[in-house]
């Protein structure tokens, strides 16, 4: 997991900002995350890349729905993808992504291991 760095509270004055395009691209960012099936899908493609058809299985949705899901965050630079003859493999492009979805998982997921 990537190490997030620590803010000087004066660091997040660009969100304060009228002139700052910050504020609006964090929230882009974090829209093309929030939803069920996406945070899903993302959790299934933390250790490895997988098929748009295993994907279909794992999450129990159909083509149609995989498939949005998956334009939306190759578009937002989410996931890449890769081809291996017919089949399309999907994984997670950006490392920040990763350190979100291992965050979420400790916090709403770990906490009912215990």
């Amino acid at each position: 997991m990537t190490q997030i760095p620590q803010l000087d509270i004066k660091d997040l004055t660009v969100f304060t900002d009228d002139t700052s395009e910050a504020p609006a691209q964090a929230a882009q960012f974090l829209k093309s995350l929030a939803h069920r099936d996406r945070l899903k899908l993302l959790c299934s493609l933390v250790e490895n890349e997988v098929s748009v058809s295993e994907l279909e299985e794992k999450l129990g949705i159909s083509q149609s729905a995989v498939s949005q899901h998956l334009l939306k965050l190759k578009t937002e630079g989410v996931l890449k993808s890769r081809r291996d003859g017919r089949q399309i493999f999907y994984s997670i492009a950006d490392p920040l992504v990763l350190d979100i979805v291992s965050l979420l998982y400790a916090r709403f997921c770990a906490a009912g291991d215990t």
